[in-house]
């Protein structure tokens, strides 16, 4: 097969096999199923307003009434690992409610106003849209990125993008979680910006407007996203440094990202943590300490050492041990390589997965466990995972063919079974057994497609993802050693 063939094979088959694997992550779980889902569905249907059996003012203003289904989705099996998703659901009546963004105005309007434009009657038809929308997007936007990137920083985006990804990313990218998008913004913004730097044409143009793009889709999803993605802004800065006039006219996209974020920042009532005043129970130096001690916690929950969902999907220690092994090992693995301009950007990144949660935590008087989720640093460690490739040349870091199988093979058993028990979890309740996930149903969706076709499809489409970009990578390697190798007529 000619590289070209194999080029064109892989731009199709591997976003495609991702695509699915992310779909069928999508109807793993049934709607109220990820973080405080309750209130973002609550927002979700009233992003534009009162509006008649959809979203109803009461006398007061704190309160909501929504559809019964969507203010009880959730009601009987969060934090109820032994329960199925067999709530009673209201579907007749207008059910009241103050879950919502118009409470406080925490969350920025951008995620909430764009997915409500896949409100429907029907919630289940309505969540499986958003959410098959959400993985569309983190796809789409990710593919255009790569065909924009010079080549040799393609490998940085896909590396980047899979190395953490399993399970929490798996999860909420096709949610209705803003998560979704927070995942999407570190994934795309730093290379964007990098990538804007380095190319011309079109595709210079190009990479500002997917940097503009994900700039909003952050920072219009989570208050958080917009401070991270001042950071991915930093961090393309640093690695693009140039010394000519050229580059100094560059900085305007730079500082119109800036602004774009400090703009939606603003529109968001957590902005108020930067001021709020809160008692510690604790003295100052000793929750410092502690937190200090606990803080990596954080980084391994985001790979799986905490529960999916209402964190009541507790994971095998085989799941998130593959998961930390795997993004500690390719991390540790890029560190062999680079700049003091790469060492600079990783050690700004580093300080934010550390001050950021630990000013949060000491501010609130609170330990690791309460208060910060590894949702909220998940975004910076998949901005880490990328920077500390950075200087690698090759799409296969250097490392062998059978460096690479253990790679893809580790991930695709941990994505596996994370699928396995997310579906377990809410088709029998935790206290189900065995691997046909068609027996003793107590829950799915009304669609003839069964849960074991799901589980099989999404776990055979994600190792196809990984196979292709292990195959493409290593078949890169050998065209370059032949190139290397075969002489040259005199």
């Amino acid at each position: 097969m000619t590289r070209r063939t194999r080029q064109i094979v892989a731009a199709v088959l591997a976003p495609l096999a991702l695509l699915v694997a992310l779909l069928a992550w999508g109807v793993s779980s049934p709607p109220g199923s990820s973080p405080d889902e309750d209130y973002h569905m609550g927002s979700i249907w009233c992003a534009n307003g009162p509006i008649d059996g959809r979203c109803e003012t009461t006398g007061d203003e704190t309160t909501r009434e929504l559809p019964g289904d969507v203010v009880q989705a959730a009601a009987c099996f969060a934090f109820h690992s032994g329960q199925a998703a067999t709530c009673p659901l209201d579907e007749s009546s207008m059910v009241p409610t103050i879950r919502g963004n118009w409470l406080d105005n925490g969350y920025p309007p951008v995620f909430y106003a764009v997915m409500s434009t896949f409100v429907g009657p029907d919630l289940s038809v309505s969540i499986i849209v958003m959410r098959s929308f959400n993985a569309l997007l983190y796809v789409g936007v990710l593919v255009a990125l790569f065909f924009l990137l010079p080549l040799r920083m393609r490998h940085l985006l896909v590396w980047g993008a899979l190395v953490a990804i399993v399970p929490l990313g798996t999860f909420l990218i096709p949610s209705v979680n803003p998560s979704s998008w927070s995942i999407l913004q570190a994934s795309g913004l730093w290379l964007a910006t990098w990538g804007f730097f380095q190319q011309t044409g079109k595709r210079k143009i190009g990479l500002a407007a997917l940097a503009v793009l994900l700039m909003v889709i952050g920072a219009g999803a989570r208050s958080d996203s917009a401070a991270y993605g001042v950071l991915a802004v930093a961090v393309a800065v640093v690695l693009g440094w140039r010394k000519d006039k050229r580059f100094l006219l560059e900085l305007i996209l730079p500082v119109a990202l800036v602004a774009i974020a400090a703009g939606l920042f603003l529109t968001s009532g957590q902005s108020g943590v930067l001021t709020a005043e809160t008692e510690r129970t604790q003295g100052l130096y000793s929750l410092i300490v502690a937190n200090l001690q606990l803080l990596p916690g954080l980084w391994t929950g985001a790979l799986g050492s905490w529960g999916l969902g209402w964190f009541d999907t507790p994971l095998p220690p085989l799941v998130w041990t593959t998961s930390v092994a795997v993004a500690v090992a390719v991390a540790f693995w890029g560190l062999k390589k680079g700049t003091p301009r790469k060492w600079l950007a990783l050690a700004g990144v580093s300080a934010g997965l550390i001050v950021v949660p630990l000013y949060i935590l000491v501010r609130e008087g609170l330990l690791v466990g309460t208060g910060v989720q590894p949702r909220y640093v998940y975004p910076m460690m998949i901005i880490f995972a990328g920077v500390a490739l950075v200087g690698t040349r090759r799409a296969t870091l250097s490392m062998s063919r059978m460096q690479l199988a253990i790679l893809a093979t580790g991930l695709t058993v941990a994505n596996s079974l994370a699928l396995h028990i997310n579906m377990r979890r809410y088709i029998t309740g935790l206290d189900g057994t065995g691997v046909n996930l068609d027996r003793d149903a107590e829950w799915w969706w009304n669609t003839p497609i069964s849960p074991m076709t799901v589980w099989i499809g999404g776990s055979m489409a994600f190792a196809i993802a990984l196979a292709v970009f292990a195959w493409l990578a290593w078949s890169e390697k050998k065209t370059e050693q032949i190139a290397i190798t075969t002489p040259t007529a005199v």
